[in-house]
């Protein structure tokens, strides 16, 4: 009976338990990947799908940002025309991810493709990341929650319609659609 109610007396110093900003973290991963369910499970035409690859890459970039800052490590994205993949800084340099399938390296559907614009520049974009090649990033996500500007179009095949998921300094994290059809 004695040990039960020193164990009951324990110091406040000892207990360990959760902070806030911590439940607020996994309360937001748990949103931003519900929604990337929700998003794989919907099926539709091929303006669907490309909406779909925009706004997951939204969602990716959103997770990836916030990953960095707890983390307190960077992480990056590389591009190439059919997809994607996440990279992160080791001791050797940059290396793709490969242990977290939230942050798994992403093929396109074969009718979308990406373009890429840093800093106002457009990126040539190989037609895809062999898996020997070494990673070189394009988009860092710093643990500052810094982000260079960019802009990233989907296009798909034989339309006139793209989205873009940019970063601007005036508005942040965007997506965009945009039709060059004429009227």
């Amino acid at each position: 009976m004695e040990k039960i109610l020193s164990l009951m007396r324990m110091d406040n110093k000892s207990v360990k338990g959760f902070t806030l900003l911590e439940l607020l973290i996994v309360i937001v991963i748990i949103g931003i990947m519900g929604s990337l369910v929700t998003l794989s499970m919907r099926s539709g035409t091929q303006r669907d799908q490309q909406r779909q690859e925009a706004e997951r890459i939204m969602a990716l970039f959103t997770l990836a940002s916030q990953e960095a800052m707890v983390r307190g490590m960077p992480m990056a994205l590389e591009c190439n025309r059919h997809g994607y993949r996440f990279l992160n800084l080791g001791d050797a340099g940059w290396r793709a991810e490969t242990d977290d399938t939230v942050f798994r390296e992403r093929t396109l559907p074969a009718q979308v493709s990406l373009s890429l614009v840093l800093d106002k520049e457009p990126l040539a974009l190989a037609a895809a990341t062999l898996a020997s090649s070494q990673p070189d990033p394009q988009i860092v996500f710093t643990p500052d929650g810094d982000m260079g500007l960019f802009q990233i179009t989907l296009n798909l095949q034989d339309s006139e319609e793209t989205f873009t998921v940019g970063n601007t300094a005036k508005d942040g994290l965007t997506m965009t659609a945009h039709s060059t059809a004429q009227p």
